[in-house]
């Protein structure tokens, strides 16, 4: 039962991974190309339905992400201390938490982008709207911008680290009972 209960949390640890990962490379390179080219003489609209898919994608989306994935390893956690089953935590890395402390620094990220970066770029893109002649405006909504490409970047990247390192606790090859007796 336990062992189920460990599958199928990380299942969803995987899900949510995917999502926030493939999601992050979906929106950032596709919709965005797609929108910016096929309203490249309408800006304003543009910028209002990415805005619109962005906040959806950064608030609704990666926080159930991150709520499937701050579950399977609070799961896996009380099951390798509290099971009297023996839960074997593959070691794939040189430190005991590396996963755990990469996952802790994309959530970090991304409550950041979501919840205090997001609202203020939008203030921004407003000024910017109301007052299209302003280059401090243009230049201060440029600068928004890359910092989120910087962030999504960073977390890419970080997402990508995770999937490596899932991946390779996934294919640790253990010795077989043949291969054992034969190094005797």
């Amino acid at each position: 039962m336990m062992k189920r209960l460990v599958y199928i949390f990380n299942m969803f640890y995987l899900l949510g991974l995917s999502l926030w990962v493939g999601g992050m490379f979906l929106l950032g390179f596709l919709v965005e190309a797609v929108v910016r080219i096929k309203l490249k003489e309408q800006p304003l609209p543009a910028n209002e339905v990415m805005n619109t898919i962005m906040d959806i994608f950064n608030i609704q989306i990666i926080y159930v992400c991150i709520g499937f994935m701050v579950v399977a390893e609070i799961i896996k956690l009380l099951v390798g201390k509290f099971s009297w089953l023996e839960f074997d935590q593959l070691g794939v890395t040189k430190r005991r938490y590396v996963k755990e402390c990469i996952l802790g620094i994309m959530i970090v990220l991304a409550i950041y982008m979501g919840s205090f970066l997001r609202p203020e770029m939008h203030e921004v893109n407003k000024l910017k709207n109301d007052n299209p002649t302003n280059q401090q405006l243009q230049i201060r909504s440029k600068r928004f911008h890359s910092k989120f490409v910087n962030i999504y970047s960073v977390n890419m990247i970080l997402g990508l680290s995770l999937f490596y390192i899932h991946g390779k606790e996934m294919t640790r090859f253990r010795k077989t009972l043949n291969e054992t007796n034969e190094s005797n």
